[in-house]
C-alpha cells in the first residue's frame, strides 16, 4: 500500500463560522446574503464574496471520503481567502480574523487524528495581525498562518508589516502565501484566466516582494509556501537574480543578497498539474521544499496528488517520502 500523504494545502469553512457571520456580523458592518437555489454569499463590508460559498467547503464526510480515495492521510485545512476582509477596518477585521480561527480550531480538535489548522489574521492592522497569531497558535493549537499575496493596495516588503513577521518568527509557524483580492482588467477575467493566470502570477509577485524587498534577509527564520508551484517564480528565478544586479538604481532591490540565496527559506506545493514542471521544480529548489497540495474543493484542485510523484519513476523513495508527508510535518513541527 502506498504511503499517505499529507496535503498542504486546501480550505474549510466550518458551518459555525457562515452562522456567527450571519448572527453576529452585522454589528461589525458583514453580514451573509441569501441567494437563489439556497445559496449564500458573505458581504464584508461593502463587498460582496467573488462566489457564494460552496457547500464542499463544509462537507466533513465528503472531504474524508476524497481524502481516502486520493490516499491523503492528514490535510492542513485554512481558510477561503475571500474571506481575509483586508479592506475592513481593525476592529471588523479582528473580529472576522478571531471567528474564522476559533471555528477552524473547534473543528481540528474534533477531527485531530486527519486535519491541523492554520490561522487567518487581519494583515491589514499588523499590530493586531500579530495578536491574533499569538493567540491562535498559543491558545488555539493552529499550527501555520495564511496570508494574501498583498494588503488592498501594499505589498509585504512595506515595513509597516513588521510587526506581524516579528510574531511569525516568535511562534515559529510556517507562512502560507495564497492569492487574494485580484483585480486586473475585464479580459482577465476571459476564459477563467483570472484564475489560470492570475493565480501564478499574484504569487510571483509576492515572492519578487519578499525577495528583492528584503524581507527574507531581515527575518532570517521565516519558513514562507508559495502555493501553486510558486507560480512561475521557478521558471523566472534567474530574471530576479538578473534583475538584482542589473536593475536601475532607483529600483534596486532592499535586500543585499540575491534572490536564489534565500531558497531554503521558500516551500512549494505539487499544484502545477504537469509532471514536467514537477520535475524542474525539484530540480530548482530540492525534494526537501516540496510538499504535497491538493487546493480542495475548488475547481483547480488537483484530484489525484500521488499521481505527479508517480509520473516521476526516477524519484528516489527518500525524496518520494519526504515530499508526501516528511516535509509537511517538518514544517508543522509534528515530525518526532
Amino acid at each position: 500500500m502506498a504511503p499517505l500523504a499529507f496535503d498542504f494545502h486546501a480550505h474549510y469553512i466550518s458551518p459555525e463560522l457562515i452562522e456567527g457571520l450571519a448572527r453576529d456580523g452585522p454589528r461589525h458592518g458583514l453580514t451573509v446574503r441569501d441567494e437563489a437555489e439556497g445559496r449564500r454569499r458573505a458581504i464584508l463590508g461593502d463587498r460582496p464574496a467573488g462566489l457564494p460559498f460552496l457547500p464542499a467547503l463544509s462537507d466533513v464526510p465528503g472531504r474524508l471520503a476524497w481524502a481516502d480515495r486520493a490516499g491523503v492521510g492528514r490535510q492542513l485545512v485554512a481558510g477561503w481567502m475571500d474571506l481575509a476582509g483586508y479592506h475592513l477596518d481593525s476592529a471588523a477585521g479582528r473580529w472576522l480574523a478571531r471567528l474564522q480561527n476559533e471555528t477552524l480550531a473547534a473543528f481540528v480538535r474534533v477531527h485531530s487524528d486527519r486535519f491541523v489548522g492554520a490561522a487567518m489574521v487581519p494583515l491589514q492592522d499588523p499590530a493586531g495581525a500579530a495578536d491574533e497569531l499569538r493567540y491562535a497558535v498559543g491558545e488555539l493549537g493552529l499550527r501555520a498562518v495564511q496570508i494574501g499575496t498583498h494588503v488592498t493596495d501594499r505589498g509585504l516588503d512595506e515595513p509597516e508589516l513588521d510587526p506581524f513577521w516579528e510574531a511569525v518568527e516568535d511562534v515559529s509557524v510556517p507562512v502560507i502565501v495564497h492569492p487574494v483580492e485580484l483585480g486586473g482588467p475585464d479580459r482577465l477575467r476571459r476564459y477563467f484566466l483570472h484564475i489560470l493566470v492570475g493565480n501564478p502570477s499574484e504569487t510571483t509577485l509576492a515572492a519578487g516582494t519578499l525577495l528583492l524587498g528584503g524581507v527574507l534577509e531581515r527575518f532570517s527564520g521565516l519558513r514562507v509556501l508559495l502555493v501553486h508551484g510558486g507560480g512561475f517564480l521557478p521558471y523566472q528565478l534567474g530574471r530576479l537574480v538578473r534583475g538584482f544586479a542589473a536593475a536601475p538604481p532607483a529600483f534596486r532591490a532592499r535586500a543585499t543578497r540575491p534572490p536564489d540565496s534565500f531558497l531554503p527559506a521558500l516551500y512549494f506545493d505539487t499544484i502545477v498539474h504537469d509532471a514536467r514542471a514537477l520535475r524542474y521544480l525539484l530540480e530548482i529548489v530540492g525534494a526537501s521544499q516540496v510538499v504535497i497540495g491538493s487546493d480542495y474543493p475548488f475547481p483547480l484542485q488537483d484530484p489525484a496528488p500521488h499521481a505527479l510523484l508517480d509520473a516521476l519513476p526516477d524519484l528516489s523513495v527518500a525524496d518520494r517520502e519526504s515530499i508526501l508527508s516528511g516535509n509537511a510535518e517538518r514544517l508543522l513541527r509534528l515530525a518526532c
